[in-house]
């Protein structure tokens, strides 16, 4: 019975591939075992002298090993696959990851510990012999024996360090009474002797024989050093990293099914059908109620038995006489258990934080979010409420990575793809944004939303006959937006063909056609910079100031360092006599773009005007430090210091003339009288025009440089 149950829930097969597991798991182990015996026979394994080599024991193990746990991964993937129920898959596929993570961290730090430079160098330290003192009497022979490998075959004799402080010695090698090598060791030297350096050919006897030469008593010292056989810090790092790889591949195969299968296996119990049993082969027949025989069963499906026959009930016995009893004290009541409260579970902490975020606690809901995403890496809605807390805070990185992990793992998770196609739109990365929404049109071919920000990439990309196709196929989804139907007809008008002949029409002086152009592109785009700053140099040329100066304020509204709207403006205001609002557009053009050479200029021929020469000569020399061979700029530094020197002869000479003062002098100046044939050849009318000049003043003025220069026009 037990079988036919299990034929009938499906597993049969998983117990068939686990017989199947132990029956090939028996045959590696025979057959370890056979190649282990091999491998010892042929390195010459025996009992007496006793000499059992690892490392071929280890060696075989290992790939054996690394054999068995690849077959025995694949047996319980097809174990995990045959499982009848998602829990189930889910159970076994997270209890295998987690000893995959484990197993595989294990054997990485055991292969790297061993692949470090170090540690040969170490073990070998800590194996090699101390140092040993031989007396050797005068010309005689002392024999030093030992046996190289060990009786494990771990460690081995690779050279011995001889030394003497006085006298002469014959140092031989010998394996197994056979001389390999003699050296002559002359005091006080060392000398080393190699006896196996690499690695120990097969067990053996050996002898260092050291003989005195000279006359007299000698004493040799020596240090027996050894290695550990390299098949430790080669081969089996290299076997340890292979089940590591095998472990972390295994954990790569299983993450799918993990994941697949985790909601589906917490909601098992909400999926069950009313009225389904299931049959567990672990409950005993103890556990709950007794199971019906077989035929209590087809009774209780038969037609009821019929009803006893009624029997008289007994007349009731005589009621006794009560008896008074000593009453019992209660019991003290227990004292009630505290509540306990059921640890906090993803889906709990999912429902604070969007409680938090709806309150608006954005920081508090991101720790929640965090909280949930801790115990369940993979939940959805924890990671949407992350990223959106994320874009909350203004943490535009951090959550654009949080929507890329979601994409990661949700591929058809349109939230996600809308939402980083709204964030490359936002920082205006249009190429990106349009390969994002191809993404998003393949989950989703005819989403509205997607089709209209494809249009917008397209059209910001120049590429305006696919927006308009873009555009259209969003309209004949969602024809009720109205929105749509204007980006239809902004991206059927030729922009830049307008654009073209506007500025062609302004440069060539017909500005009631580039008017016109201009206008007809800031109807279908009321806020493009260039055809606003376009039209602000059309309305200066013709005549219009003001008009000008309203489009470059559209564009200064659009894009405050807009660096040709500033400039222009600058410009305007000067020709219309607004010094202070001329210099002050200068000054934060050169704020705003220090190496701008133009605007520097600008700003020093503002300066000379309002007679700051001092003030200009410094911005002109900035300008010559931004593009040193500009010959304009140079010829105007040289111009103002010639009329400095001008101005300060001119000067010196009013101020020698009675009624004028160092206001008055500096008044005429700037005025425009700079010169002595400038007073020569004004009139006291001019003159007086100047602020703080009477007309005595400007008579003395006008003789006194009359009388000045017609000595020169004499000579």
């Amino acid at each position: 019975m037990h079988g036919y149950q299990e034929r009938i829930q499906g597993a049969d097969r998983v117990l068939r591939i686990r017989r199947i597991r132990r029956v090939v798991f028996a045959g590696l182990l025979a057959l370890t075992v056979v190649l282990i015996a091999a491998r010892l026979g042929g390195e010459g394994t025996s009992l007496k002298p006793f000499f059992l080599p690892v490392n071929g024991i280890l060696e075989v193990s290992l790939i054996m090993g690394l054999v068995a746990s690849i077959i025995g991964l694949y047996l319980r993937f097809l174990e995990i696959r045959n499982a009848q129920r998602d829990n189930q898959r889910f159970l076994m596929a997270k209890s295998s990851m987690t000893r995959a993570v484990r197993t595989a961290g294990f054997a990485i730090g055991v292969a790297v510990a061993l692949l470090l430079a170090i540690t040969p160098i170490v073990a070998a330290s800590l194996f090699s012999d101390p140092l040993q003192v031989v007396p050797v009497k005068a010309s005689s022979t002392e024999v030093v024996s030992f046996t190289s490998p060990d009786p494990l075959g771990i460690t081995f004799a690779t050279q011995a360090v001889v030394s003497a402080t006085a006298g002469n010695f014959s140092v031989a090698v010998r394996r197994n009474n056979v001389t390999l090598s003699t050296k002559l060791l002359n005091g006080p030297n060392s000398i080393p002797v190699d006896i196996e350096p690499t690695m120990w050919a097969a067990y053996a006897n050996w002898s260092i024989v050291f003989t005195n030469r000279d006359p007299f008593l000698g004493y040799v010292r020596f240090v027996l050093q050894k290695g550990v056989v390299p098949t430790l810090f080669s081969t089996v790092p290299f076997l340890v990293f292979l089940y590591a790889g095998a472990q972390v591949g295994w954990w790569v195969l299983l993450r799918p099914i993990r994941e697949r299968t985790r909601e589906s296996s917490r909601h098992a119990v909400r999926e069950l059908e009313a009225g389904e049993r299931f049959y567990d082969p672990s409950m005993s027949a103890t556990d709950g109620a007794p199971m019906e025989t077989p035929e209590a069963v087809t009774k209780s499906f038969a037609s009821p038995p019929p009803p006893p026959p009624v029997r008289p009930e007994p007349p009731p016995p005589p009621t006794p006489a009560p008896v008074a009893r000593p009453v019992k004290p209660e019991p003290p009541r227990p004292t009630p258990r505290p509540v306990v409260r059921e640890p906090e579970t993803a889906d709990s902490l999912v429902r604070k934080a969007s409680g938090l975020v709806t309150s608006g606690s954005f920081q508090a809901g991101l720790a929640a979010f965090q909280d949930a995403l801790r115990l369940e890496p993979g939940h959805i809605l924890a990671l949407q409420g992350q990223a959106t807390c994320l874009l909350r805070l203004n943490r535009r990185s951090e959550a654009f990575d949080v929507y890329e992990r979601i994409i990661t793992n949700y591929p058809k998770n349109l939230e996600a793809h809308r939402a980083v196609v709204r964030l490359y739109a936002e920082d205006r990365r249009w190429r990106e944004c349009l390969e994002r929404v191809e993404n998003l049109l393949r989950v989703r071919p005819n989403d509205p939303a997607g089709l209209e920000m494809k249009g917008d990439s397209l059209s910001n990309l120049g590429r305006r006959p696919e927006a308009l196709a873009a555009y259209e196929a969003a309209a004949a989804v969602d024809p009720a937006n109205e929105n749509l139907r204007q980006k239809i007809e902004e991206v059927r008008v030729d922009v830049p063909g307008l654009l073209s002949r506007a500025l062609i029409g302004s440069a060539s002086g017909n500005y009631r056609q580039a008017l016109a152009s201009f206008d007809e592109i800031l109807e279908v785009e009321p806020s493009n910079v260039n055809a606003l700053i376009g039209k602000a140099v059309a309305y200066r040329r013709s005549g219009k100031p003001q008009e000008a100066l309203n489009c470059l304020d559209l564009v200064l509204g659009v894009q405050p360092v807009n660096a040709s709207a500033i400039l222009n403006r600058g410009n305007i205001l000067l020709e219309e006599g607004d010094r202070e609002g001329a210099l002050e557009a200068f000054d934060r053009l050169t704020q705003l773009y220090p190496n701008d050479e133009e605007a520097w200029a600008a700003q020093a021929e503002v300066l000379v005007k309002m007679g700051r020469d001092d003030d200009a000569q410094r911005a002109f020399t900035e300008a010559l430090k931004v593009s040193p061979g500009n010959e304009a700029i140079q010829r105007r530094i040289l111009e103002l210091a010639a009329a400095k020197l001008v101005e300060g002869d001119i000067i010196q000479t009013l101020l020698s003339i009675k009624g004028i003062g160092q206001a008055r002098a500096r008044a005429l100046f700037e005025a425009g009288f700079k010169t002595a044939e400038d007073f020569a050849k004004a009139t006291p009318k001019s003159l007086m025009a100047v602020k703080g000049v009477t007309r005595k003043v400007a008579e003395d003025l006008v003789e006194h440089f009359k009388s000045a220069l017609e000595p020169k026009a004499t000579q």
